[in-house]
């Protein structure tokens, strides 16, 4: 028996609607006006004989009719996008993408991944970057390392390091400046600023009971690696996760002037949509990084 089923474009606008209960919302998500949306939504009511939606305004709810119509097509959707996504994996068995922070890919992963390489030479790896949150929805990322607290809900987040933040600066700047012994001293010496991170020296200085330094002076950058480099160029002190400066701090381009590490309650994550926690490739990456992660702070401790 033929299927007699309504064009798919409705049943998609119907969906998103009915998940969000707003024609906006869903028009955003599926890269369409609120008109074409509410279009394909009458469209569809004409053709099933019923009302899907109550209108009020801006506001819509589901009718009776839409409210039983609604849970079967959520199940539908989710199916399809599953098999989607298992035949995506068979696909694309050898490739990995991987979103990343700017900074981390920069002065973390990317020293480390030869190393991933050679122990898995069957996994193409591709590496990303973008400073927000991405949407799984409308990315081809297989997974993401992001700084946070290790909640956002429909992700499983697998926590790579803690965060720490300590000054550090060139050691040609303190050859030609004042002495810097006290955290009182630094209003001799610029602060570099990782705009991202807007309150890095604040939350330092008043760990260290220091009050008379004005925490938002200085030269405002616009990422983590920028102000590094701004240090290492002797511009000025940047408070900054030591793991992300280990190489310049073990060959003497950067300097700790202060010993006192501050602990953050926030770190670095692997997230990823839950339900991907037994992709092999996935495992995989997931085990080396932590692997390397905690191999990296056993090497910085036994330095300390």
């Amino acid at each position: 028996m033929p299927r007699r089923l309504p064009p798919l474009n409705a049943l998609r606008a119907f969906e998103a609607a009915a998940r969000h209960l707003s024609f906006a919302r869903a028009a955003e998500e599926l890269f369409l006006t609120p008109s074409a949306i509410s279009h394909q939504i009458k469209s569809l009511e004409e053709q099933l004989g019923v009302k899907l939606f109550q209108r009020s305004g801006r506001k819509v709810t589901l009718t009776d009719a839409g409210g039983r119509y609604y849970p079967a097509l959520r199940q539908a959707f989710d199916r399809m996008n599953e098999a989607t996504e298992d035949l995506r994996q068979a696909d694309q068995l050898g490739s990995l993408t991987i979103n990343v922070l700017p900074t981390f890919a920069i002065r973390w992963l990317l020293p480390q991944i030869s190393d991933f390489q050679a122990r898995h030479p069957d996994i193409e790896v591709r590496i990303t970057t973008h400073v927000e949150m991405i949407d799984f929805n409308r990315t081809q990322a297989d997974a993401a390392v992001r700084f946070g607290s290790g909640s956002w809900p429909g992700l499983t987040a697998r926590l790579l390091m803690t965060e720490e933040i300590v000054p550090v600066c060139s050691p040609a700047l303190l050859k030609k400046g004042p002495p810097l012994n006290t955290p009182a001293d630094l209003r001799h010496y610029q602060l570099l600023h990782d705009i991202n991170r807007p309150d890095t020296w604040r939350r330092w200085l008043l760990a260290v009971d220091e009050t008379g330094i004005d925490p938002e002076r200085g030269l405002k950058l616009e990422t983590t690696n920028l102000a590094i480099q701004g240090a290492i160029q002797g511009l000025g002190i940047i408070p900054v996760n030591p793991y992300m400066v280990r190489t310049e701090l073990e060959n003497g381009t950067l300097i700790e002037p202060f010993t006192f590490h501050l602990p953050v309650e926030n770190g670095y994550y692997l997230v990823y949509p839950t339900g991907r926690e037994d992709w092999p490739r996935l495992k995989a990456f997931e085990a080396w990084l932590t692997e390397m992660a905690q191999r990296i702070a056993g090497e910085m401790e036994s330095h300390v």
